[in-house]
């Protein structure tokens, strides 16, 4: 265990932030008062010495009232005084004290409080059962300290303190909470790391609060939410380092809306557990940190490393690699920390995209959805039942289009039965949030009409048999057309209307009719909407696959924009029941363009709801699932395949926090920004005989390629060793882009007859993209350094 003092040290060597009081003030010497009653009230009391609390004193607890080896309870019935005053010391060290809220009145009641006050340390304590936080330091309260060495007092986790069963750990809120340093304390299990007495979230720094540090010592698991949360663009510079943070039911490390500037992850390239090895790619001169966990933590710290101007990092120790999976952190000159990175797989792993190059790999740079052009990549969701988050990763996973219901689902949030059609302000605002941040939206027109059900509220039974349910559905499309006119684009008649498991199924003709009786409506609201149609599930089934069909031989075809289906959730060659499929399924949407043409229609195309599973994240009835890694790659095949097919690409399942899947949808966004299927003559020499390839054009001129072995995707693929030929490219330098792991790197390549020639590229089981960028409108690279990977 590290002192205090140590702490101190490696907080200054790292030149992160500075969370010592300046050596020129010196602090009051106070008086020493001790706590003799476990009372909740009256003298001797723990609420007294508050109460009577001055600068500089410190407030213990006599071990022959509080036994260290037997804790006794101080159950406390309201709120305790704000600590206000400054340099004050709480020392349950040598003591067994707990303080328990379970009996203060109040939703949002904290165990102590720091208010605008700086200098104060509180050791020693176990703070349970709060409705708020068991700590919270707010105002412009600096330079207090929240624990210590675990090591140190003779207490059952010496100074640092323990926080369980709390809405939150500890809570730093507030612009002007600064400085302050959480350290040594269990925030959501026991001392040995292994009891689970989670708190709803562990530490939750938000509102401005900036430049703490957290750690290092902390022991911070088993909390419902997010280990440690910092949300707002103005909660900066808050160091995360040295902690064990793991099996918390969201995630290790969440950044919420800008907080600590939604700082990159660092990607971890090769490693090696045996060898105790690790390289990887993360910004400029930043400070990264290797953990060992058994998921997607970090359970165990293993040490630290900066990476060089470039951004590139090594890390080696003498000793092997805990495992079974690495993680890192990264963090910035400034302080700011970011989430845990994807975990690694296995016990080693070489990722290099062409035998022989040893040219720099740097770390792929993803965008914002504002800052991109149009990518044809949706995100789907529905159910606003926490709109103030929910809509936040969407921006950041770099889709330009949303597909969303209000009401399909969640027919209790939108009171229909009122006078007036009304939609709450808050859903209202996601639509204007998504509409500012550059998303092109569909609103699905699914109406729930609870009075029309003949057998009881939810009984499955064929819509739209009578002129009344028909009418009240023209009135509720009307309605939403008129109110999201100015900032949704694209209309979607019915979400999976041939589905008889769900309570509002459609036969064809009904769907039919209603699809002639509703685009008047759409056009007299709207004119320049974009009508969708389709939007049937799993076209594997008989009796999607027909509905659709029917769809696309009627009279609607030429009176709609959009035809969508809903074609893959957790299609693969992995297992029999989808492999047959999973291989037509090019063939099955080049039947549905024909059918379509046919019978008049000359719009887009979209394949909506593309999901793979994993056994965390399961959909219900549905068993095929994989590992986050393999998810990720069927993602990322599922993306491109429909791209290149000049099919809109809909994602589901990808979740409100950080996954492999998301981060790999998050790097094809940014790349497929601008593409548009183009035919390259490419030549491609390999040993084996399932590869598949798609070629893009990009306004800039610039072009992509994408290629992929496509079997059963596995965990790590070293890739077959192939040889691309492009005549008439010779003057075109290529970057690879290694998409599931988040690196770039500029490939060796050849001219042999005026012919653009790429030797030994490893061709994998998901898709590398080649990007092929016209010599005159760029420089030569500077090498600054050849790093072995």
């Amino acid at each position: 265990m590290k002192s205090i003092t140590s702490v101190i040290l490696i907080v200054t060597m790292l030149s992160l932030v500075m969370a010592v009081p300046p050596t020129s003030t010196l602090a009051p010497q106070g008086e020493t008062v001790i706590v003799t009653s476990t009372a909740d009230s009256g003298p001797g009391t723990l609420r007294q010495a508050l109460l009577d609390a001055q600068s500089g004193d410190t407030i213990t607890f006599d071990p022959a009232i509080f036994a260290p080896t037997a804790p006794v309870t101080i159950s406390v019935t309201s709120q305790l005084p704000h600590i206000h005053e400054s340099n004050l010391t709480l020392d349950a060290s040598s003591a067994g004290v707990i303080l328990d809220g379970s009996n203060v009145p109040g939703d949002w009641e904290a165990g102590l409080q720091i208010v605008s006050s700086d200098g104060n340390t509180i050791r020693g304590l176990q703070v349970s059962n709060f409705s708020g936080p068991g700590i919270a330091i707010s105002g412009d309260a600096r330079y207090n300290m929240v624990g210590g060495d675990r090591g140190v007092g003779a207490g059952p986790f010496g100074q640092g303190n323990l926080f369980s069963h709390n809405a939150i750990g500890i809570d730093l809120s507030t612009n002007g909470t600064s400085l302050n340093t959480i350290t040594g304390n269990l925030i959501g299990t026991d001392a040995a790391g292994a009891d689970a007495l989670g708190n709803q979230r562990g530490v939750w720094i938000s509102d401005g609060a900036n430049g703490n540090i957290i750690g290092p010592d902390n022991v911070i698991a088993y909390n419902s939410g997010s280990g440690i949360g910092v949300q707002n663009p103005d909660s900066l510079h808050n160091t995360i380092t040295q902690n064990s943070i793991h099996d918390n039911g969201v995630t290790g490390i969440a950044l919420w809306s800008g907080g600590n500037a939604e700082l990159a992850v660092p990607v971890i390239f090769d490693f090696d557990l045996q060898a105790g090895a690790v390289t990887g790619a993360t910004c400029s001169n930043c400070t990264v940190e290797i953990f060992s966990d058994s998921s997607d933590e970090g359970a165990i710290y293993e040490g630290r490393t900066t990476a060089d101007d470039t951004g590139y990092f090594t890390f080696t120790q003498v000793a092997s690699l805990v495992g079974p999976h690495l993680t890192a952190t990264t963090t910035d000159v400034d302080g700011n920390t970011s989430e845990f990175s994807q975990p690694t797989s296995g016990t080693a792993r070489s990722l290099t995209l062409q035998q022989g190059n040893d040219l720099p790999i740097t770390q792929f740079q993803p965008k914002q959805s504002r800052e991109l052009l149009d990518n044809r990549i949706a995100e789907f969701f529905h159910g606003f039942r926490d709109p103030e988050f929910h809509d936040l990763r969407i921006y950041d996973l770099g889709v330009k289009r949303a597909r969303a219901a209000i009401n399909a689902l969640d027919a209790d949030l939108v009171d229909w039965g009122r006078p007036e059609l009304t939609i709450h302000p808050s859903h209202d605002d996601v639509f204007t949030r998504m509409a500012d941040n550059g998303l092109t939206i569909t609103y699905v027109l699914s109406f729930w009409d609870k009075a029309t059900y003949p057998g009881g509220e939810g009984a499955p039974y064929p819509r739209f048999k009578t002129e009344g349910e028909i009418q009240r559905y023209l009135d509720f499309v009307r309605f939403i057309v008129h109110h999201f006119k100015d900032r949704v684009q694209y209309y979607e008649i019915w979400n999976e209307p041939e589905l008889r498991l769900c309570p509002q199924w459609i036969e064809a003709a009904d769907y039919i009719n209603l699809v002639e009786r509703t685009v008047p409506v759409i056009r007299q609201e709207y004119p320049e909407a974009k009508i969708q149609v389709g939007g049937v599930a799993n076209l594997r089934f008989s009796g999607s696959y027909d509905y659709l069909f029917n769809i696309l031989e009627s009279d609607i075809m030429p009176l709609v924009d959009v035809v969508s289906w809903h074609p893959m959730y957790g299609t693969s060659p992995e297992y029999d029941l989808y492999r047959e499929y999973y291989y037509q399924y090019p063939s099955i949407v080049q039947e549905i363009k024909d059918v379509a043409s046919a019978h008049g229609f000359d719009g887009e195309y979209e394949a909506d709801e593309l999901t793979w599973s994993t056994p965390e994240n399961p959909i219900p009835g549905q068993p095929w699932t994989y590992s986050e890694t393999v998810c990720a790659k069927y993602y990322a095949r599922g993306i491109v395949m429909h791209l290149g097919m000049d099919i809109t690409a809909g994602v589901g399942g990808t979740g409100q926090h950080r996954t492999w899947s998301y981060e790999t949808i998050q790097s094809l966004a940014t790349v497929m920004a601008g593409a548009e299927p183009a035919t390259l003559p490419v030549q491609i020499q390999t040993t084996v005989t399932n590869t598949v390839s798609y070629t893009f054009s990009l306004p800039n001129d610039d072009h992509l390629i994408a290629l992929w072995t496509d079997g059963v995707a596995v965990e790590y693929d070293p890739g077959v060793s192939t040889t691309l030929t492009l005549p008439g490219f010779s003057d075109q330098r290529v970057m690879g882009i290694d998409v599931l792991h988040g690196f770039e790197q500029q490939m060796i390549t050849g001219e042999e007859d005026g012919n653009l020639v790429i030797r030994d590229l490893l061709v994998k089981d998901y898709p590398i993209i080649l990007r092929l960028v016209s010599t005159k409108y760029v420089f030569l690279p500077i090498v600054l350094k050849d790093h072995p990977h």
